[in-house]
């Protein structure tokens, strides 16, 4: 793959990662996004020799995909105990939903333990959010390291500054504006026969 058509390639996915962040259609274009993004960092990976760049971006990704995994597995484990402790073993027994008493069911010994379980899945998820990001911040390092793009840095430290401020929701905000970001450096970046090629000289003046 030519190094001009991947750098359009992250250049669109960008764009669809920011619009990634709209309601309702997001979650479709931030996927799409992603896999160009994806894309276009393994075409620089291979136009470089430094596969560091795709690797760690990929690092990013499972380490996404396994805290979001592990996110769910802890709610749905409180859940079901929750649910278990009203007397509700089969979730799709509509009798056993209508024999409750949901006033004197519901105590601090049932449901607290189910609020701690949704606040252990978020601490899990957050963990798993910042380690991924760490992983994203070297592939944006080594990637502006081989385009001198220095903006490719900057995405990565604001995406890892956002990603430890999402504990306090802004975080997400930050990380849109890498996405930003990230968009305007994959523009800035030049084909490779572009950055090699020397400044002309300019002749001597014959006295």
């Amino acid at each position: 793959m030519e190094i001009q058509t991947t750098r359009i390639l992250g250049v669109i996915g960008a764009l669809l990662m920011v619009i990634g962040f709209l309601p309702s259609v997001g979650g479709f274009f931030m996927l799409i996004g992603v896999i160009l993004v994806l894309i276009a960092l393994k075409g620089y990976a291979d136009a470089y020799k430094d596969s560091s760049i795709i690797s760690n971006a990929l690092y990013t990704i499972v380490f996404e995909i396994v805290g979001f995994v592990v996110f769910l597995g802890v709610i749905f484990f409180g859940l079901m105990n929750f649910l278990s402790s009203l007397g509700i073993n089969n979730i799709t027994q509509l009798s056993a939903w209508q024999n409750i008493n949901w006033q004197q069911a519901i105590t601090t010994s049932n449901f607290l333990p189910f609020i701690g379980a949704i606040i252990l899945g978020l601490v899990i998820l957050f963990a798993f959010t910042v380690i991924a990001s760490l992983y994203y911040k070297k592939a944006m390092n080594a990637l502006s390291g081989k385009t001198g793009v220095k903006l490719f840095h900057t995405t990565g430290t604001v995406f890892f500054v956002g990603a430890i401020l999402t504990i306090v929701l802004i975080g997400f905000v930050v990380i849109w504006v890498s996405f930003i970001l990230l968009m305007i450096a994959f523009y800035e970046s030049k084909p490779m026969e572009q950055m090699q090629q020397p400044p002309q000289q300019t002749p001597p003046i014959k006295p």
